[in-house]
């Protein structure tokens, strides 16, 4: 049966919500602290975590870059520009999948963040990048919710 949520006057519909791991709520977070990820726990119990993803493909000219781009590059700055410019061979590999980048290659792939992790713990990896691969095109979309009656 579908739940609603509302957050800070939003409403949004959750449609299905699955366990896709054995791992304890406390053993991510290990995991998720292990890999250098950081994560918010909040008063709910809804965990948020910080990842990259594609949030809308040319969404400006490269050109224009530089005359837009300001302060400091993270931390992830070199993972971002080398997910960006293989983006087409990584969808083609990985479309829908979670990955985890070391250097400038795909580590590991997982159609899933738990099972990435997972995938992570037993390859010993330290400190991925973690993403998702959009299996299609990203374009800038704009939504508004309106407050629950």
């Amino acid at each position: 049966m579908p739940q609603t949520a509302s957050v800070g006057g939003a409403a949004k519909l959750i449609l299905e919500s699955v366990a896709t791991s054995g791992l304890s709520p406390e053993e991510i977070l290990q995991r998720l602290d292990s890999y250098g990820v950081e994560w918010y726990l909040t008063g709910q119990g809804d965990l948020l975590i910080k990842y990259w993803q594609v949030g809308a493909e040319g969404f400006v000219s490269p050109e224009r870059v530089g005359t837009i781009r300001m302060g400091p590059v993270p931390a992830e700055g070199n993972s971002l520009e080398w997910v960006s410019r293989h983006l087409a061979e990584l969808r083609q590999r990985h479309a829908g999948q979670w990955v985890a980048v070391v250097g400038e290659q795909v580590a590991a792939a997982a159609p899933t963040l738990p099972q990435l992790l997972e995938r992570v713990g037993e390859l010993g990896i330290d400190r991925p990048f973690l993403t998702e691969i959009p299996a299609g095109p990203i374009t800038w979309i704009t939504t508004y919710a309106r407050p629950l009656v």
